[in-house]
């Protein structure tokens, strides 16, 4: 998308508060449904395979919809593709509040990702097109403190309307409800001018083969790890999946450079991976948005089912790692400029240090006065160093890219997120379910002991992401220390 400038009539910056707090939302939804999970497990009784669906559903259609709805929007559409999603988010999230079993929840979690991954491309153009290359950085800052904010309130919230009564796991997707009308009324105020900016409407070019084989090789990646649940009778040929899975990825990667010879757009242009700084930015998005929801799901977990701790307290526990992650933001967004891959270094070293912390304090044994003292106090680490990844990250992921590709760089970018997201959760559930379920026991009636070994597993696996997205900072710092001289 070419960037224009801003009619007169557009309020920058409200556009700028409601388009980073509407993607707030969306991001929340891939793991707020985790503080959700045992009273689902109670109700619903879905099991391991079930859960995994659950989660996995809306992070896959997530992934799936972005970049043909990122192409739609740039075509003229942005307008009626933000409504459509907006429309279809309050759809979904009520099929969700009212599903009498754990197949519709499943479903109305697909089309909670469909509604996301329509809207999610549709917030990001509109910061671009309302904000010339010059000031993106600091609006995307703001941006990043609107997304804190927003999942800053989501896990307490939402663990409040789960402990009352009334509304038990369904309270999750109420909470849904209102947000989604607010959202709508606003953008009905402040986004027309936005939308009549963009000119006549164009066809868009969508690769659709490139998305089939793209999303049948995620599935195929998925398959195995939804599937393991540790019990006797899982299938051996699960593993199987992924063979398909690489042929698919490789007729997808076929695809795409074919295309982009023909000078036709594909769903990943391998021209904009040949630049360093873009390349090096889809690759720590791809290794730290695995681990943040595997850490964040192996803890909400333990807390509620080890702890005793009800899902209002759990998601409280939560709550300063999301509020200091607003600072981190604002921090990267000032000091991106002069500090680069500096930033996101030292805000994943945090993040591990705080982890590493908060499994030393579980297995401290400590009670639980102390526990909610202790976790908090390193969560708040945790959030401050989540801020300094995940802004400045994105700014220097797009700061080489031509104008023109924004859009269609962006979408890489949040598509390679969504991928990361869905095989970190994958994983980290597999791990946490398989320990707990193939010993013979459910998520509910476990002993403790047997959750905190299933948190052990679940954290490792989400710090071999993290200490994957640490090595590429790395790489990526060499290689600008090298270019500046």
């Amino acid at each position: 998308m070419t960037t224009t400038s801003a009619p007169a009539t557009v309020n920058r910056g409200a556009a700028l508060l409601l388009c980073g707090t509407t993607a707030g939302f969306l991001l929340l939804d891939i793991h707020k449904v985790s503080i959700a999970i045992p009273s689902i497990e109670r109700a619903l009784h879905p099991g391991p395979t079930g859960i995994q669906l659950i989660q996995a559903a809306y992070v896959f259609c997530f992934a799936v919809t972005l970049v043909p709805a990122g192409r739609i929007g740039d075509a003229g559409r942005r307008l009626t593709l933000t409504y459509a999603g907006m429309w279809l988010y309050l759809a979904a999230s009520v099929l969700c509040a009212i599903a009498p079993t754990a197949e519709f929840v499943v479903v109305g979690r697909a089309l909670l990702g469909v509604a996301a991954g329509m809207l999610m491309p549709q917030m990001m153009g509109i910061v671009q097109q309302l904000f010339p290359p010059g000031e993106r950085g600091k609006a995307f800052g703001t941006y990043g403190m609107c997304v804190s904010l927003a999942t800053a309130l989501g896990p307490s919230v939402g663990g409040l309307l789960v402990t009352t009564p009334v509304l038990g796991w369904r309270g999750v997707f109420v909470m849904n409800l209102p947000v989604a009308v607010a959202i709508l009324v606003a953008a009905h105020v402040l986004l027309p001018a936005v939308g009549r900016d963009q000119g006549e409407p164009r066809r868009p070019d969508i690769d659709v083969l490139g998305l089939v084989f793209g999303g049948l090789a995620l599935i195929g990646l998925l398959t195995p790890f939804i599937f393991t649940t540790g019990r006797p009778g899982d299938a051996g040929l699960r593993w199987f999946a992924l063979v398909p899975a690489v042929l698919l990825a490789g007729l997808f990667v076929a695809r795409s450079r074919s295309r982009v010879a023909t000078g036709r757009s594909a769903v990943i242009d391998p021209n904009l991976l040949r630049i360093p700084s873009f390349r090096n930015g889809v690759l720590v998005s791809l290794t730290w948005f695995a681990a943040g929801p595997g850490i964040a799901l192996a803890l909400t977990l333990y807390l509620q089912e080890a702890r005793g701790l009800t899902p209002f307290l759990a998601g409280l526990v939560l709550l300063p790692s999301s509020a200091t992650s607003v600072l981190g933001a604002w921090l990267g967004g000032r000091y991106v400029v002069r500090l680069g891959r500096v930033l996101t270094g030292t805000g994943m070293l945090l993040v591990l240090t705080s982890t590493a912390g908060t499994v030393a304090v579980l297995h401290a044994d400590l009670g639980t006065a102390a526990i909610l003292l202790a976790i908090p106090l390193l969560q708040l680490v945790q959030g401050l160093g989540g801020g300094l990844v995940v802004s400045p990250n994105h700014s220097m992921t797009l700061m080489d890219v031509p104008s023109d590709q924004g859009s269609a760089a962006s979408s890489i970018g949040q598509l390679g997120q969504r991928i990361s997201n869905s095989v970190g959760v994958a994983t980290a559930s597999m791990a946490y379910y398989s320990t707990v379920y193939g010993a013979g026991f459910t998520l509910t009636d476990a002993p403790a002991a047997l959750h905190l070994d299933a948190l052990d597993l679940a954290t490792t696996g989400a710090c071999v992401f993290l200490c994957a997205a640490i090595a590429v900072v790395v790489v990526d710092l060499r290689r600008r220390l090298r270019s500046a001289r």
